[in-house]
């Protein structure tokens, strides 16, 4: 007798969600999103230096390994940045590698190249 009264709980409740979702959608259709477009400006600091900045970030994919990602920022920081930091275990080093990592990933390639560059090389 009970086993009666459940299946057509579930079969109802289910009905009635199916058909709440098909009327939420009809009703409410989400606005199409258009395409971003990229905002090139320019950024002036206290000492009148400028620099061109983009709205949009320039992410670059550095491997899957964090062993590769450390290969591939330390020659992003040699070439670009004209830095020079080693690999190795230890726990400060390594500590500084993934906040290194961290902080490619969330600001970009461009912004991170601009933060660690030494200051007489960054507005050449």
């Amino acid at each position: 007798m009970y086993m009666e009264v459940y299946a057509s709980y579930l079969v109802g409740s289910s009905i009635t969600a199916f058909l709440g979702k098909v009327a939420y959608s009809y009703l409410y259709t989400e606005p199409e999103s258009l395409p971003k477009e990229e905002v090139e400006y320019s950024l002036v600091d206290t000492k009148l230096n400028e620099r061109e900045v983009k709205s949009t970030k320039d992410i670059r994919h550095l491997g899957s390994t964090f062993k590769e990602k450390m290969v591939n920022l330390q020659k992003i920081l040699r070439i670009e940045c004209r830095r020079d930091y080693p690999i190795n275990n230890t726990r400060k080093v390594r500590a500084r590698w993934i906040r290194y990592v961290k902080e490619y990933e969330t600001i970009g390639h461009s912004e991170f190249v601009f933060s660690h560059t030494s200051r007489p090389f960054k507005y050449n």
